[in-house]
């Protein structure tokens, strides 16, 4: 039987938006209700992206990019010692409480028939996305190819099981896309934004933009050794690249700050990290950006005409500049 992977896929996709939106819950740790598809849709493109220029099979990244978090929302708040400090399982990975969904479809049916409680979403998700593809009529081996990749996408050299090369090379590219975005680069900048404000809120009432803002050039530098983890060619490249962004992006911001922070509020980046702490309750960055590029850049090219500063034009342009690179890195490039 010939196989779709394009219907396929796009089914697997619809699947796993509806599976991340079973549970309530808006905000588990360091995750809001949006970032689990958001990520997966950007972990894919970005897969993708590393795959193609390291040759590797990209039919086996496309199905693990779309399934690698498909039972990561049953992972729910990290679990501690009398001490407060996380508690670790064998291979390293924080051990999390079992958050259960409130609604269940084919994909909470699967996790309960193969008796994946409490197992940490890589290992649940690969059995799970097994049994997903082989029920679409897959090849055996693509299906265990696919479920050893999900498997080993928090550290690929932890379940060594004879797999075969072009696996190995798909684990590490998996592995390496999932950490990029998660750690470097402007859409891990929004995650940062969102995270903090979430904290801050929830231990003050209330989130300081200044604050923020001194934060930023510290939590950039303590992503540095995320570097040393990345092994493809193509991932080192698109790393450091959007480190070297990341910084940009900082220096920009700490110059709006120092100079006229009124205007750098009203046209610039600054702007732009108010207007995403101001949607924190239930973010979505897919939103954001949208809101962004038809409606806050409009609105601030018309306000340019009545605007006396010129240094307004600049900080509006590199706001612009901003968003655009935010998209290409969306897109995974």
């Amino acid at each position: 039987m010939l196989i779709d992977d394009v219907a396929v896929l796009k089914g697997l996709n619809e699947l796993v938006k509806e599976t991340f939106l079973l549970w309530d819950e808006i905000w588990v740790g360091f995750s809001w209700r949006h970032y689990y598809f958001n990520h997966t849709q950007r972990v894919r493109a970005l897969s993708l992206e590393i795959g193609r220029c390291e040759g590797a099979d990209l039919t086996k990244l496309q199905y693990s990019a779309v399934l690698h978090d498909i039972t990561k929302r049953y992972d729910g708040r990290v679990l501690t010692d009398s001490q407060g400090k996380r508690i670790l399982d064998e291979n390293g990975f924080w051990r999390n409480e079992l958050l259960m969904p409130k609604k269940e479809n084919a994909v909470t049916r699967l996790y309960r028939e193969l008796n994946q409680f409490g197992n940490l979403h890589n290992v649940s998700g690969a059995l799970v996305a097994k049994n997903l593809l082989e029920s679409y009529g897959l090849p055996s081996s693509l299906c265990s190819s696919v479920s050893s990749i999900i498997r080993s996408h928090l550290n690929p050299g932890i379940y060594e099981d004879g797999s075969s090369p072009a696996d190995i090379l798909e684990k590490k590219i998996l592995y390496e896309a999932d950490t990029i975005d998660a750690n470097i680069g402007l859409p891990a900048f929004y995650r940062n934004v969102q995270i903090r404000t979430h904290y801050a809120k929830a231990e003050k009432g209330r989130s300081d933009l200044e604050e923020y803002v001194s934060h930023i050039e510290p939590w950039i530098d303590g992503k540095t050794f995320f570097l040393d983890k990345i092994e493809t060619e193509t991932g080192k490249h698109l790393a450091r690249r959007r480190l070297n962004r990341m910084r940009k992006i900082s220096r920009q911001i700490t110059k709006e700050l120092d100079g006229d922070s009124r205007l750098g509020l009203r046209y610039g980046l600054l702007g732009i990290i108010r207007e995403f702490m101001d949607h924190n309750q239930d973010p979505d960055l897919q939103d954001a950006i949208s809101s962004l590029s038809n409606s806050w850049i409009p609105h601030r090219r018309k306000m340019l005409k009545s605007e006396k500063d010129p240094e307004a034009g600049l900080i509006l342009q590199e706001a612009e500049e901003f968003c655009s690179l935010l998209l290409r890195e969306i897109d995974g490039t």
